[in-house]
């Protein structure tokens, strides 16, 4: 073993010869190679003197310290002189028995990788004192300790346990200090543990990056109190959802929730008049716009269209990585494997890239039972946090081989010729669009209600509302699943962000603001639409969680937006993203007001008028009669031009979807401040149970021509 000893001094001159050759005498027994570095802080004794007497007898090295700060800052420099992978931090005071040196270096072979002594003066009330830190040199070069106003010990025990080391305490009963009696403390001494106690909480929050060797072995990741966390990714946090606010987004939150109580304790009336007319403002705007959208769709015919016969003249294709997340899809990866077999495009162009988390071992056994073509690789993600689909996106990144890339989800069953449509697709559009969406949908819309309303909804947020952005070259919000991408762009935008579990939707944000595009094809993934109501509302809770990310991370620096995208992609954003958190929670506080209205009017129907003076009424009208309407019928008009007629009737019923809607947005909120970057799994393969394939196989809507069959 190898070890540099950092010893600060300050008139120390009667224990300098002592302390060295206690330590000579100690580690020369245990067979350890050291330097020994004096960091002294402008000695007014012999203490210098001493120290350079000692040159030719030990490996002993004397610096004067720069700094200003204390024990913190010669404990700092000296670092910097160090040349050997362990550091032992000694105080020069001999209040401890230097024989313990040993039983600390024999502890870090034992899997701790800090070790501190524990001088207990029991007949004292002051505090412990550190009085040796042993451990690797690279807790000391990750934590980045800075010399401030607090016990060095504190600050270097906190930032290593949340860097994730192990640390080992050993207790020691000290000498007394030159006969002296232990001092009880002060008045001084009790505030600034008071202090330090302030100042921990602090270091709770900091996050504290892998060095070199651990990045190499392990990918790019980082620890936060304690946890290990490995995203594989360079996206900087102030891009990143792990934390959910800023401090200026909470300093922000703060005013507008004080703004708002000083309105409703001086004049409530008039201030629940300005919030009502700005829901209500907000609705308005959010009909005209997608009333707008809708229109653009039909009028604009804004999606890249790609005949099959223009298909036929190509020769060559490029290279295609297929990313397949997988995690417990043990049921559904054989239809997965049938679906991408089925696909028309060249085999030796494609590589397909199963990616699997280590901790999944059903999949993994089911995967293991397959023949697989050799197109079709397995590339297993060691079990880490998060455990999310972006991370296992990233880590499945670094082995893309391809000059294009596309996600599909296990249960997907893409058009036979998507591939190729996307690539003439691409060769169509503007050199700005480095994303390509195909649309989605399900194939098995008319399993039970709830698909039923599931598939409306999907018809008219990929039929229409999706190609009335492109019209208008707005953002636009990607599918979970069959985006393309230009593979450098992606590597380039660096990758997805691992803690937002809607990462499509903040990947289409992050695409606009770094100036490129996204367009819509005329082909379709199929996937399975969600037959099971609790399995629906986890799945729904998470798309919302992710909404709430991906808006509070990219309004954290508006007029970066705004100068990186444009005003009118802000706007959009803030009525495509914002608007539909928004309204979840809101419509039941207005379905309420409405209901009471009408059932209550004689006795309630002038007090909620007070609430609406003449321009909001109006409004208010315009969005309950027509607005309510409007929002039905587009999901009528959605479900007609997918060709899925007899799902129209189930329109109807919208209303009903929205309020359960609400209901897992406010669970949402719940769970974005208990358990954020928490990935609620969705089931897959329930249409392949027995008992739903039985009551609906009459119902089930046919599959396209390549799909295969199923149950």
């Amino acid at each position: 073993m190898h070890l540099s000893i950092i010893i600060p001094t300050q008139n120390n001159e009667e224990k300098i010869i002592s302390i060295i050759q206690s330590i000579d005498r100690i580690l020369r027994a245990i067979n350890v190679i050291y330097e020994i570095i004096f960091i002294d802080d402008n000695s007014t004794d012999l203490t210098q003197l001493t120290i350079h007497k000692m040159y030719s007898l030990y490996p002993v090295s004397l610096f004067i310290k720069k700094g200003t700060y204390g024990k913190i800052q010669s404990l700092i420099e000296g670092i910097g002189y160090t040349k050997y992978e362990y550091i032992a931090m000694i105080n020069p005071t001999l209040e401890y028995y230097p024989e313990i040196l040993k039983e600390m270096i024999e502890k870090l072979f034992t899997g701790y990788d800090v070790i501190v002594t524990e001088s207990l003066i029991r007949e004292a009330k002051s505090t412990n004192t550190l009085e040796i830190i042993v451990c690797k040199k690279e807790v000391l070069e990750r934590i980045s300790l800075a010399p401030k106003a607090w016990d060095f010990e504190l600050e270097f025990l906190t930032n290593a346990r949340n860097a994730g080391y192990r640390i080992a305490n050993i207790q020691q009963v000290p000498k007394m200090r030159f006969g002296s009696k232990p001092q009880i403390q002060k008045p001084r001494e009790l505030w600034k543990i008071i202090l330090s106690s302030i100042y921990l909480k602090l270091l709770s929050s900091k996050i504290i990056p892998f060095n070199e060797n651990d990045r190499k072995s392990k990918g790019n990741g980082f620890h936060y109190q304690g946890q290990e966390f490995i995203h594989y990714s360079n996206l900087k946090f102030f891009d990143s959802a792990f934390f959910r606010l800023t401090h200026a987004q909470v300093l922000v939150s703060i005013a507008i929730i004080e703004i708002l109580f000083i309105g409703l304790v001086t004049n409530w009336h008039t201030t629940l008049v300005a919030f009502i007319a700005s829901i209500t403002f907000i609705y308005f705007c959010d009909l005209l716009f997608n009333l707008f959208l809708i229109y653009k769709s039909f009028t604009a015919s804004p999606e890249i269209r790609v005949r099959d016969e223009e298909i036929n003249y190509m020769r060559t294709w490029p290279t295609y990585t297929i990313l397949c997340p997988l995690y417990m899809e043990g049921q559904i990866v054989k239809q997965f494997t049938s679906a991408i077999s089925s696909l028309d495009y060249p085999k030796d162009k494609l590589q397909v890239l199963l990616l699997l988390e280590e901790d999944d071992r059903e999949t993994i056994a089911e995967i293991t039972s397959l023949q697989l073509p050799p197109y079709i690789s397995v590339v297993i993600a060691p079990h880490s946090y998060p455990k999310t689909k972006p991370k296992a996106l990233n880590y499945g990144l670094a082995f893309a081989k391809g000059d294009y890339t596309v996600v599909y989800d296990a249960e997907d069953i893409p058009d036979a010729n998507q591939l190729k449509k996307v690539i003439l697709a691409f060769e169509k559009a503007d050199p700005t669009i480095t994303c390509i969406q195909a649309k989605l949908n399900f194939y098995n819309p008319y399993q039970n209600l709830l698909t039923r309303i599931f598939t409306a909804e999907y018809s008219l947020w990929f039929d229409l509302i999706l190609t009335g952005l492109q019209s208008i070259n707005a953002v636009i919000p990607l599918g979970g699943t069959s985006n393309h991408f230009r593979t450098k762009s992606l590597q380039q935008l660096k990758g997805w962000d691992s803690f937002n579990v809607t990462e499509d939707c903040d990947l289409g944000l992050r695409l606009v603001k770094h100036g490129y595009r996204t367009a819509i094809v005329n082909s379709t993934t199929y996937e399975e639409a969600n037959s099971k109501l609790g399995n629906w509302f986890s799945q729904r809770g998470r798309w919302i969680k992710g909404y709430m990310q991906t808006y509070l991370v990219h309004v954290r620096n508006p007029s970066q937006f705004i100068q990186q995208a444009a005003i009118y992609n802000f706007l959009a954003f803030q009525l495509v993203i914002g608007g539909k958190i928004f309204s979840l929670f809101i419509n039941p506080l207005m379905w309420i007001i409405t209901i009471c209205y009408f059932l209550f009017r004689s006795t309630t129907g002038a007090f909620i008028e007070s609430f609406f003076p003449a321009p909001i009424f109006y409004m208010g009208i315009v969005c309950l009669i027509f607005g309510n309407f409007l929002y039905m019928y587009y999901y009528m008009v959605g479900c007609a031009k997918r060709g899925y007629f007899p799902l129209i009737k189930y329109g109807f019923v919208v209303p009903f979807y929205w309020l359960f809607m609400s209901i897992s947005g406010w669970y949402a909120l719940y769970k974005i401040f208990t358990n954020p970057h928490y990935w609620a799994k969705t089931h897959h393969g329930l249409h392949l149970e027995k008992s739903d394939v039985k009551k609906t196989k009459e119902k089930v809507i046919p599959y396209p021509s390549h799909m295969p069959s199923q149950g």
